[in-house]
């Protein structure tokens, strides 16, 4: 008698569906979280972008009525770097992540193809003409905040890309 009783919870379980929920969870939350991640890294990336683009509109609109000297040149490298004229350590826009770099001055390339253009741009390799004292422009790449790689088990799979825009404008003086 006693056993029957202990076959019958037995039957009782198996056919129970109780659990199944949380089971299908354990299955999806991987997989979430690396939704999640890829959402949170692309989002970021396109504000650093942004950030920085507005910052080379402002800058090349500010060299575009002033004259290329020294002191204008570094005005219009604080504005890209800190979004302001005067730009003190720590103001920086972008910031480092996990002890990285912050975005600088030195990433910044000034330069004038023509002679009445002027040409503000985030390098993307070491390809920066500058005008003199300008800036060297060093290249300047994006910071994740995930290791997304490393997650899927593919460390060449690298979210650490340069970040590039560039604005042209023509000069007035």
């Amino acid at each position: 008698m006693r056993g029957n009783v202990i076959i019958r919870k037995v039957r009782k379980l198996v056919r129970s569906e109780r659990g199944g929920a949380l089971a299908e969870l354990a299955i999806m939350a991987p997989f979430l979280a690396l939704m999640l991640a890829v959402v949170c890294e692309v989002g970021r990336y396109f504000e650093n972008y942004t950030t920085l683009a507005k910052g080379t509109r402002a800058a090349a609109r500010y060299l575009s009525n002033h004259n290329l000297t020294k002191p204008e040149l570094d005005r219009a490298a604080n504005l890209v770097v800190c979004g302001k004229l005067a730009c003190a350590g720590g103001d920086e826009l972008i910031k480092g992540v996990a002890g990285g770099a912050a975005f600088s001055a030195s990433n910044v390339c000034i330069e004038s193809p023509a002679a009445k253009t002027i040409v503000v741009r985030i390098a993307r390799a070491n390809d920066c003409v500058p005008v003199a004292n300008a800036p060297a422009g060093n290249p300047y790449n994006y910071q994740p905040v995930f290791r997304i790689g490393a997650f899927l088990n593919q460390p060449s799979l690298d979210l650490a890309v340069p970040i590039t825009p560039r604005t042209s404008m023509f000069k007035s003086i």
